[in-house]
């Protein structure tokens, strides 16, 4: 070991962490006898403990001088190396702790169907690619009313909803905001052929496929085109959301999409059409105040990243 400077052999395998807090000690309560009560350990035990780690660097690190130890240059050299290896072992070990609190069970969410399929799809992909052992519920509410109800009662931790959210029972993480288009039969089954976007008068004339009263979709038309002063003109209800696109891809009416699932209905033959002005509406995810499990945490953290 020799021609090696402590602050470079400290790293060595063979130097323990536990003398490396005991020399830490002797020099913060600047003598071995007030280390040792603090750290409620024999004296000559903590001094046993120095002269090991003197001989595992190759170095002395205290000499006695008229009032104690002081320390040599060797030691004044070790104090930031040492100082910043317990940190950074302190910070691997919270990390393992982490990662130990995400290696099983389940996260339990409640989403509005549309936001189930953008952003939850994306979320949840990028979820289990980081925590793999961790499964996600997903349940199906029957309105945003459900989703407040789910989480507050404590049947899901987290919901994903429209904002904001009126309970002030739970607090609410703000998303990406949600943009709709207007999805049309393909123009062989329709006539509407010119590439624009819709202004709100133009919405009054088309029939439309949608979901029932109190669903969030349906309630968005309805204050839509509460604007120009006119309802909905029905042609399809439905509240199988699945079927929605098949029907208005069968020359059934319009409807009402997120912009990345009119653009999937895009590929599939459908025309898009973006509104001018741009329709959008804030989402996020609610949740219960106080504690959250490790899981909720990081579904949290990783939507907001």
């Amino acid at each position: 070991m020799a021609g090696r400077g402590p602050a470079e052999q400290w790293t060595a395998a063979s130097v323990g962490l536990r003398r490396l807090e005991y020399f830490l000690a002797v020099v913060d309560h600047r003598g071995v006898g007030r280390a040792a009560e603090a750290l409620l350990i024999a004296q000559p035990s903590l001094s046993q403990a120095i002269k090991t780690l003197e001989r595992e660097l190759g170095a002395t690190l205290f000499v006695r001088d008229g009032r104690g130890l002081a320390l040599t240059a060797a030691g004044e050299a070790l104090i930031p190396a040492a100082r910043q290896l317990l940190r950074d072992v302190a910070a691997a070990r919270a990390a393992a702790a982490r990662v130990a609190e995400l290696a099983g069970g389940w996260l339990d969410l409640v989403a509005l169907p549309t936001l189930a399929v953008d952003p939850l799809a994306a979320l949840a992909g990028r979820f289990r690619r980081r925590y793999p052992r961790v499964g996600l519920n997903v349940l199906a509410p029957q309105d945003p009313d459900d989703v407040v109800a789910r989480v507050r009662g404590g049947a899901c931790e987290l919901g994903l909803t429209l904002l904001p959210c009126s309970d002030p029972e739970l607090g609410e993480r703000e998303l990406t905001p949600q943009r709709f288009d207007v999805v049309l039969p393909p123009v062989d089954t329709h006539g509407v052929v010119e590439q624009r976007a819709f202004a709100v008068a133009d919405l009054r004339a088309l029939a439309w496929v949608i979901t029932p009263p109190g669903s969030s979709t349906r309630a968005l038309l309805d204050q839509v085109l509460a604007v120009s002063g006119a309802e909905a003109r029905i042609a399809v209800e439905t509240d199988d959301r699945e079927a929605i696109v098949a029907l208005v891809l069968a020359g059934a009416g319009a409807t009402l999409l997120p912009r990345s699932m009119a653009e999937q209905a895009a590929q599939r033959g459908a025309q898009v059409r973006p509104l001018d002005p741009p329709l959008i509406r804030r989402v996020g995810l609610v949740h219960r105040h106080g504690a959250l499990s490790a899981a909720a945490r990081a579904f949290l953290a990783l939507a907001q990243s």
